[in-house]
């Protein structure tokens, strides 16, 4: 079925005006898809000429259509998941049958540095932080909170440390849940907050409850 400047415009058109794209940012693909819209708006049957570039121009509409569409679709799908990921329904700090003391894991993050697997220093690193916290009944319900519960909870413990614990929360979950490669900087700086953490006096003994 051959489709024509305006019918192609119309389903670009169409495209855009879905649902699951209301409320989206303006972004680069939008303005490349107005673009598009435009300029599949500009041709008109008595400016193209023989009916050869006629025909041309109007595969080359067709094409640009059903690539932006396929643009369009990937690129607002893939900011929502990784939303998903990078937010709410991230898991807790610990595997289920992770019952290491807090020393252990401390020793085996330093280990893991020492060997150069930065990754598992980063995570047995914040894991030592969040076991130790526990351990010492300064921040409640560590086995299911999230790295960044734990961290707002042991800020209100350690507010001199509460930067690095942010950043080493977010630290953990780049690596554990969207795959990054840590770095030796990194990994450095979560078992630096960690012996921070170990060895400061708290501000007070009890902290308030904040949302996994």
């Amino acid at each position: 079925m051959t489709v024509d400047p305006d019918e192609a415009r119309r389903l670009l058109q169409r495209e855009l005006e879905r649902s699951e794209y209301d409320g989206a940012h303006v972004t680069w693909w939008d303005r490349a898809s107005r673009a598009v819209l435009d300029w599949l708006g500009s041709f008109r049957a008595d400016g193209l000429g023989s009916p050869a570039v006629a025909h041309t121009l109007l595969a080359v509409a067709v094409v640009a259509l059903v690539a932006v569409v396929v643009l369009v679709v990937v690129a607002r799908g893939f900011p929502r998941r990784r939303a998903r990921t990078a937010g709410s329904d991230l898991g807790g700090v610990f595997d289920d049958d992770d019952l290491r003391p807090a020393r252990a894991i401390a020793d085996e993050a330093r280990a893991a540095l020492r060997s150069g697997d930065w990754s598992r220093a980063v995570l047995d690193g914040y894991r030592a932080i969040a076991r130790g916290l526990g351990e010492r009944d300064l921040v409640p319900d560590v086995p299911g909170a999230t790295a960044r519960a734990i961290a707002a909870r042991a800020a209100a413990v350690f507010p001199a440390e509460a930067e690095r614990l942010d950043r080493a929360a977010v630290t953990f979950d780049d690596v554990r849940y969207l795959g990054l490669d840590a770095t030796e900087a990194a990994a450095r700086d979560v078992l630096d907050t960690e012996q921070a953490v170990r060895t400061a006096r708290p501000a007070r003994t009890t902290s308030s409850a904040v949302p996994a």
